[in-house]
């Protein structure tokens, strides 16, 4: 089984699970099947490398009939599910399987002891990136309320003086956006990320980087694929009538580039 390590790192427990379990059920037409076996290859592949809220996709075929596929599929939550849909990944899957699927079936499933598939994540997570990984004195905070303007999960806290920490699960990113009026400073104070301004080659980010971003300067800056990232942020030169105008989001293509 082969699983997304930012999504494992989220617990389980009985009345908080937030986690959509699926099995889809697909019939291939027997001419199609080396194809189409290769397109669910392709997007399983493409969803755990850049979805951080993709835990699971594991194809499989049925052993007494082949054009019998089963795919096990985990979501970290209902929105990582909408935004998987919408990636470039899954449009060129979806748009070039059509003609070989003969028949589809999408099953929703409950977990009958959610404690147990908490301890087969952890067992599966043994050497994946977790918060704590970072040995970070900075609080992780709480859900981003600003997370319709990143890709992945992030999280806020309010360390006082106008400071916020900001932390990014392994793949997240903020969207496109420029600061109007005011600066914005970045202080990377755990774990590993990037920024990158518009039509500029991107920066690392480790603990100790600062920078300032000028205002009007189009840019994004988020955590790196394989490590948890925080970091702390303040605006100064705050002129009247600044605001802040977010943009589109950074493409998984733009963002698999940077190594």
């Amino acid at each position: 089984m082969i699983v997304s390590a930012a999504a494992l790192a989220q617990n389980v427990n009985d009345e908080n699970d937030t986690r959509l379990y699926r099995l889809a059920e697909i019939e291939v037409y027997p001419q199609y099947l080396t194809e189409y076996l290769a397109a669910a290859a392709e997007i399983q592949k493409a969803s755990l490398a850049e979805e951080p809220g993709v835990v699971c996709l594991f194809p499989t075929q049925l052993k007494e009939d082949s054009t019998q596929v089963r795919i096990l599929e985990i979501y970290a939550s209902q929105e990582a599910y909408l935004h998987h849909i919408q990636t470039e990944h899954f449009l060129k899957y979806k748009q070039g399987t059509l003609h070989m699927v003969k028949h589809l079936k999408l099953n929703d499933l409950q977990p009958l002891t959610p404690e147990t598939m908490n301890k087969l994540f952890n067992r599966i997570n043994m050497n994946q990136p977790t918060f704590e990984s970072l040995n970070s004195s900075w609080p992780k905070g709480e859900p981003n309320p600003y997370g319709q303007y990143f890709t992945g999960n992030s999280y806020l806290a309010d360390v006082g003086g106008g400071v916020m920490n900001v932390t990014f699960e392994p793949g997240c990113r903020n969207n496109w956006h420029i600061h109007h009026k005011q600066v914005q400073v970045l202080i990377c104070v755990a774990g590993r990320g990037w920024y990158q301004e518009w039509g500029k080659e991107p920066i690392e980010m480790t603990p100790g980087t600062v920078i300032a971003i000028p205002a009007e300067v189009k840019h994004w800056h988020g955590a790196a694929k394989d490590s948890w990232f925080q970091h702390l942020t303040y605006h100064k030169d705050v002129q009247e009538g600044a605001s802040n105008e977010w943009l589109e989001p950074v493409t998984d293509d733009i963002y698999n580039k940077i190594k």
